[in-house]
Parts: C-alpha cells; sequence; structure tokens
C-alpha cells in the first residue's frame, strides 16, 4: 500500500498543474463570453425593451439626460437577451468579469458606469483575461 501511494506521488511531481495561479496566470477566454455589459449612448434610444426581455428583471430605463439602461449586476445572470434584443445595438457584452464589490449598492451600474471604458481595460489589466 505504501509502495502504491509512493509510486502515484512519484509520477505526478512532474506533470502539469491543473490549477492556475489567478491572477498571476491570464486565461484565455472566447470570443462569445459574456463578462460586464457595455453601453453606447450614441446609440441608445431609451426604448427600455432591454428591461422588458430581461427574465430577472435586473434592468431599470433610468432618467439620466435621457432614458438609459441601468443594470443590477447583484441578480444579472449574464444571459445577453439584452444586448440580443437592443435594436440598435447599443448594448454589448465585455470580457470584463472581476464584479466582486463590498456593498449591494456597488452592483448597481449607472449608464454613466455602463458607459464609461473599464478602469482595468485602460489600466492595461484585462480582468483575468487575454486582449
Amino acid at each position: 500500500m505504501v509502495l502504491k501511494n509512493l509510486h502515484l506521488t512519484l509520477r505526478n511531481v512532474y506533470t502539469k498543474s491543473v490549477t492556475r495561479l489567478y491572477p498571476e496566470e491570464i486565461m484565455e477566454l472566447p470570443d462569445a463570453f459574456r463578462g460586464q455589459q457595455h453601453l453606447d449612448k450614441e446609440k441608445c434610444v431609451g426604448c427600455g425593451i432591454c428591461s422588458q426581455i430581461c427574465p430577472n428583471d435586473v434592468i431599470e430605463v433610468v432618467k439620466s439626460g435621457k432614458w438609459y439602461p441601468q443594470f443590477d449586476n447583484g441578480h444579472c445572470m449574464f444571459c445577453g437577451l439584452c444586448v440580443e434584443f437592443c435594436p440598435n445595438g447599443a448594448l454589448s457584452m465585455t470580457k470584463h468579469f472581476e464584479l466582486a464589490c463590498w456593498t449591494r449598492e456597488e452592483t448597481i451600474y449607472s449608464p454613466d458606469q455602463l458607459a464609461a471604458p473599464n478602469k482595468a481595460e485602460l489600466e492595461g489589466r484585462t480582468g483575468g483575461y487575454k486582449k
């Protein structure tokens, strides 16, 4: 029994590790990955179709100059229906997925936050994925 376990240990010492040292080792995400939403305010007409189609009811259309969607990512399942049904293509999904925060209020993204480029992308840190 001891020799069997020792053989198993020695055999696996030199094999490639299964786990990744996240965030040091950045993983490659597929092109169809659905991360945080991005809003193009120029294309958005405030129609509210995104809020009507959302199965978790996380989108609220609020007045921020014009009418724009506001997302509660604390309850969003990132299904992409809002992006798919947006008539003007104003919504898109980014590859940014590091959305952890301390309070529930921080999970609500205003239209201005959705329209701004991700801070992590601006700093060159791409949120655990390769560009």
